[in-house]
């Protein structure tokens, strides 16, 4: 039997396909169809099926889990192709979402972006003013009903809703997350009214404090939710047509998996970078490191996220185009800066995204009408990426293309037309983003980059770390042996996994039956979602948390929980609390005479999956021998020279490979720089460091 996953990223599709019985993996890597996914899952499923000398049909008859990660939500939010989305909100507040926050105009904006504020403006709403629908109800923060709303004033609203063509309607009421009947008298009625719908609560999307967050993800859950599930719908039916029995699953934020049917559409933002770090923090534990940075380069975007102490961290927010929403999502940053990242002249400075070429018309060097110079066009010119190699050996690149764009749009405005020295400076100036937000990133959560050990994967991370890597501080670099399809293989691994919340801001002390009650609760509907899940896990865990704050404070941090609370536990939490936010923001910033606010709590709901332990490799006894060689940029000289390439498949655990080099691998080249060593180790990893002297 097979695991199979699926990533779908913006430039490529990763395809990774992990025999149960011994380990042995089989990817590949496919161009994304923006006009029909499908498209580039099948020629990645095919390509696979080739491989094993089996037709898709019984590959798929023998594929016991199908994991799948899309980034179909994103692309509908920043393109603004998801369905016409009606709001229904409590009267008075119809404006909650074009006003935003006070941050509305930056939020989620590089330094460079807000430097230039007076050019700054709030996106392009998701919904005009006519889109949004106010009811008279009211509920108080406590939870009671004070205003009850009419079955007519609904069925009304309704009426308009249908006459005019909305697809999907978005209800948030005000502190639903304490008494939700309003939202679920609202949602019968709609169900009967406007059967062809899709109706997305707030209680059930968001169910916390915070008007706007709660009010922004629950409008974009009803915005991707037709399209999420239509997709996935066709997917599945696709599947079952050419072979596939099993359940899909669909990778969420939170670093887990849900099948289908129980899948919250927006949960799939940034579904694929979770799996990543889900991913790096599988291959750190096999080789009993605690703390890595893990760096994600794909075709358009490069992303962070920090593994410390063998644990990723969450983030209570995201800005996903400016909007802020409120999912529970694993702690990624992440700057358009990837091979597509098209390179341009700004006031006669060089500027490296975040505009990327994506997989349509993709680089100038793809040959397919783009004529803009990238990031891949630059390796490519530099010699460190064969054209004739590319993509599993799949696609040919032009040199002359890459050249030409280069030299038109770079090296002749500002590099008096050196090529060389314009594709180095593209080279450069991406990689120096890369290692700002490493730093940003850590610096930010409170870790020192010099703790950690630096993880890179995606199409390009193993072609920059090495640049990228030493710059941020890290002192050793380990790049996967799937590395290209990396996101994609973390996919295959994810658990089983819920994230339930309740709100109830409640100042400290308080008996500890106050909280046991609710963390019982919350764990409680983690169990019922497992059983409906009906996916086969050898166990469960529930890893509680609490979002606290010093009191008058208006950001939380998060502090886990233990699984028993005893009154001494609350202690426990607090000093915990103190502990967290001193570390953060520094030895002395804590104020312990202010008090500590609880305001969300939570629970993590895992079933642990069967997992495959990885294929070890054979110790190679002679020294690895180049494929050949042929003029690569050196970082030391300036200037190309002849570089060994070296056949990753050929390589076994121990060998050594000293810098400058190159190494081929399926969908990738990692370049390893003058004055840096490589080793395998026995799962296949490549650990980058610098020769002692």
């Amino acid at each position: 039997m097979y695991t199979l996953s699926v990533d779908i990223g913006g430039t490529f599709t990763d395809c990774v396909a992990i025999n149960e019985a011994d380990g042995s993996v089989i990817t590949r890597k496919t161009l994304t169809s923006p006009h029909d996914l499908l498209v580039g899952v099948f020629e990645g499923l095919d390509q696979i099926a080739d491989a094993l000398n089996i037709t898709t049909s019984d590959f798929l008859g023998s594929v016991g889990r199908f994991v799948h990660a899309t980034t179909q939500s994103s692309n509908a939010i920043f393109s603004r192709t998801g369905a016409k989305t009606a709001v229904i909100t409590t009267r008075g507040f119809a404006d909650t979402l074009m006003i935003m926050r006070a941050t509305g105009r930056v939020a989620g904006l590089s330094v460079f972006e807000r430097h230039h504020y007076r050019n700054t403006d709030k996106p392009v709403p998701i919904v005009d003013e006519r889109d949004i629908f106010e009811l008279s109800e009211r509920i108080d923060y406590k939870g009671l009903a004070l205003v009850s709303p009419k079955e007519s004033e609904v069925k009304e609203i309704a009426k308009m809703i249908k006459a005019a063509g909305y697809q999907a309607v978005a209800v948030c009421l005000l502190f639903s997350h304490k008494n939700h009947d309003h939202e679920d008298f609202v949602k019968k009625i709609l169900r009967k009214e406007l059967p062809d719908c899709f109706i997305s609560l707030s209680y059930e999307v968001a169910p916390v404090m915070g008007e706007y967050e709660r009010s922004t993800t629950t409008l974009f859950n009803a915005y991707v939710g037709e399209l999420i599930k239509s997709y996935l719908f066709r997917l599945d039916k696709k599947l079952r047509k050419s072979g596939f029995n099993e359940r899909l699953l669909v990778v969420q934020s939170n670093g887990g998996v849900a099948t289908a049917a129980q899948t919250i559409p927006v949960l799939t933002i940034e579904s694929g970078p979770a799996a990543g770090i889900v991913g790096a923090a599988r291959v750190a534990n096999q080789l009993g490191l605690t703390n890595v940075i893990a760096t994600d380069v794909g075709g358009t975007t490069f992303k962070v996220g920090v593994i410390s102490n063998g644990d990723w961290s969450y983030t209570k927010e995201t800005v996903i185009d400016q909007y802020q929403l409120r999912l529970p999502m694993i702690d990624v940053a992440s700057i358009g800066a990837g091979g597509g990242s098209i390179a341009w002249i700004d006031s006669g400075r060089l500027r490296i995204g975040p505009r990327s070429a994506a997989a349509d018309p993709g680089p100038a060097c793809y040959a397919n009408g783009g004529i803009e110079p990238t990031v891949t066009d630059a390796d490519v010119v530099l010699g460190y990426i064969s054209p004739d190699r590319f993509l599993y050996g799949n696609m040919n690149l032009d040199y002359e293309l890459a050249y030409n764009a280069i030299n038109k749009n770079i090296a002749e405005p500002i590099f008096n037309g050196d090529v060389m020295a314009a594709a180095a400076g593209i080279r450069r100036v991406v990689d120096s983003q890369m290692a700002d937000l490493i730093r940003k990133t850590t610096l930010e959560r409170g870790y020192d980059t010099r703790d950690f050990v630096m993880m890179a994967y995606g199409g390009a991370g193993p072609t920059h770390v090495c640049s990228y890597g030493p710059e941020a501080g890290c002192k050793e670099i380990i790049i996967p042996t799937e590395a290209t399809v990396h996101s994609a293989f973390g996919a295959a691994i994810t658990d089983i996994r819920f994230s339930l919340s309740y709100s109830d801001p409640v100042v400290l002390p308080k008996p500890v039956e106050t909280f046991e009650n609710i963390y019982k609760d919350l764990e409680h509907q983690g169990r019922e979602l497992l059983r409906e899940a009906k996916v086969e896990i050898h166990d469960s865990a529930f890893h509680r948390w609490v979002e606290a704050r010093y009191r008058r404070q208006v950001h939380t941090i998060r502090v886990s929980v233990m699984d028993k609370l005893e009154q001494s536990s609350i202690e426990a939490i607090a000093e915990n609390f103190h502990k967290e936010y001193e570390r953060l923001y520094g030895i002395g910033t804590g104020l312990k005479d202010a008090g500590i606010e609880l305001i969300n709590y939570g629970v993590e709901v895992i079933g642990h999956t069967k997992k495959t332990s990885p294929k070890e490799i054979v110790a190679l006894e002679e020294r690895p021998v180049p494929r050949l060689e042929r003029p690569a940029y050196c970082n030391v000289q300036k200037k190309l020279v002849n570089t060994p390439v070296f056949e990753g498949a050929k390589l076994g655990e121990g060998s050594i490979i000293k810098g400058p080099a190159i190494i081929e691998q399926p969908g990738t080249t990692v370049v390893i720089l003058t004055g840096d060593l490589g080793r395998v180790d026995k799962f296949g990893n490549l650990h980058l460091t610098k020769i002692k002297s």
